[in-house]
């Protein structure tokens, strides 16, 4: 699979913690699909068009200051900083001399990039590239790009011009129809630090793909979604990367609808020196 195909698999991130909150619907994750093919079929997919279409207007209101950030779609009228990230952020640009070059994997249309812009103002320099999908993309560059921030629908190598330092991926692994093959391509990209963050692990032996429900309340659709086995995920991360840090997420702790419990993790890895 190319790196343009992998990046059509990409999935919006997740909105948990606004489900939970919103009349008692909530996130629902359900079925055993044997696999991709059959769990795509059983779904609506990330590509349905009223996902775009509320994305882009929720962003026109962050980017006229109607809102303070958007994720998904849904607007948020009060800053919500993420100080893990924030954290591993400033501490790559100190390495870095107040520069910082982020590539952030599944970064809808620079949802994280306004969220987190705020508080990076002490930069020297600051290049925020988001992956997304085509469509995603196209609507990016059109509305969206500055010199600052920028859309993409594939991943650099690292002997690229233009190296990123921090690799952002959150809230995307599990929305993808093979994450262990993106994380083996992540080290090509020449990046110094890894940032994971909102991805759904549990202590299986084994990745578990199911489908994911997303209230109408928000808006309907479903995805495909694996939760990955913790110890599955980091061997495959262990050859390339040291982990610095692990931290809850304040998706906090679920169960499938067939009771396989899972919670929502963060990671900071530092690429292993050679």
């Amino acid at each position: 699979m190319t790196l343009r195909a992998l990046a059509r698999d990409l999935a919006p991130p997740a909105l948990v913690r606004l489900a939970r909150r919103s009349r008692g619907d909530r996130l629902r994750w359900a079925g055993q699909p044997a696999d991709w093919t059959e769990a795509l079929s059983a779904s609506s997919g990330y590509s349905a068009s009223n996902i775009l279409e509320r994305v882009l207007r929720a962003t026109e209101q962050v980017a006229r200051g109607e809102a303070c950030f958007e994720r998904d779609g849904v607007i948020f009228p009060r800053p919500d900083h993420a100080y893990p990230l924030l954290f591993a952020l400033l501490d790559e640009a100190v390495r870095n001399d107040g520069e910082l070059d982020v590539l952030d994997f599944g970064g809808s249309l620079g949802s994280t990039y306004r969220q987190c812009r705020p508080m990076l103002d002490g930069l020297r320099r600051l290049r925020w590239c988001v992956v997304e999908q085509p469509q995603f993309v196209d609507v990016g560059r059109a509305r969206f790009s500055t010199e600052e921030l920028t859309f993409t629908d594939s991943l650099p190598s690292q002997h690229a011009h233009a190296r990123p330092h921090f690799l952002l991926v959150a809230s995307v692994l599990q929305y993808l129809a093979d994450p262990h093959a993106v994380l083996d391509r992540l080290p090509a990209t020449g990046a110094s630090t890894l940032f994971i963050d909102r991805t759904p692990v549990s202590d299986s032996p084994h990745d578990r793909l199911c489908i994911q429900h997303v209230p109408a309340s928000i808006y309907p659709a479903s995805y495909p979604c694996w939760i990955l086995s913790r110890s599955n995920l980091m061997a495959r991360l262990e050859r390339d990367w040291d982990l610095r840090a692990e931290f809850p997420c304040a998706e906090g702790s679920v169960r499938t609808e067939d009771g396989l419990p899972f919670t929502f993790v963060g990671l900071t890895l530092r690429r292993r020196s050679s």
